[in-house]
């Protein structure tokens, strides 16, 4: 079944967990839930039906909190299952997702996210927030300098392929032409273009020396941060 596609036998009320005076680890994340369900989110559902009906919240939670994702991304599950009228264990989901936590948010888990280019959420407790974020962003430097280094690279490889091609089509485009004076506007034209090309080789090439200052300096400063 096509979990992007909404069947109107399926459109029953959502059936959340009840609301009781006891404390449990789901009711601030149901109250806080709540008010949201009135804007649910449009697009394709996370979750089919058939994962809806065998889904076990508690392992959803764990898997959600070790990939960092945020609290909204639960209204997210809510709506698929609300949609097949499932209803959703917000309990053994918040404890589950606390667990997730504890393993994603370890200060020396986000310079290797940073390092990936992942994205921070801001889900972590405040106690290592600060330090979290400043070990990602290390790692993140990281993974944007050596991006560019790759990136600038790639175009002098290309402009280096593109002034080799260069000699073979000016001696196509010279084949069979007998007038002296359409041969040396040729040769002009494919000098200049030769010209170019070298003028913007050299200026990757200074490019590429800064890039590669810029990564040097950013697993320098990772070094001694450690």
């Amino acid at each position: 079944m096509d979990p992007c596609r909404t069947s109107p036998r399926h459109s029953r009320t959502f059936r959340g967990p009840a609301l009781t005076t006891e404390k449990r680890p789901g009711l601030i994340l149901q109250t806080a839930l709540l008010p949201l369900l009135s804007a649910l989110l449009s697009g394709c559902a996370v979750m089919s039906v058939e994962e809806c009906q065998y889904a076990d919240w508690h392992s959803l939670g764990i898997k959600d909190g070790s990939e960092g994702r945020p609290l909204s991304y639960v209204q997210q599950r809510i709506e698929a299952c609300a949609e097949a009228g499932i209803s959703t264990d917000l309990d053994r989901y918040a404890q589950g997702r606390e667990q997730g936590l504890k393993h994603y948010c370890r200060p020396e888990n986000a310079f290797s996210l940073g390092a990936q280019g992942k994205t921070y959420a801001g889900v972590c407790p405040a106690a290592v927030d600060a330090e979290f974020r400043q070990r990602l962003a290390a790692g993140r430097a990281i993974h944007d300098a050596q991006k560019e280094v790759k990136r600038i690279e790639d175009r002098i490889e290309s402009k280096e392929r593109e002034l080799r091609h260069t000699h073979q089509d000016e001696e196509t485009r010279l084949r069979g032409l007998k007038q002296e004076d359409d041969r040396r506007r040729i040769q002009r034209e494919f000098k200049l273009r030769r010209d170019r090309l070298r003028a913007e080789i050299d200026e990757l090439d200074r490019a590429l020396r800064r890039a590669r200052d810029r990564l040097f300096a950013a697993e320098r400063a990772d070094f001694y941060r450690r």
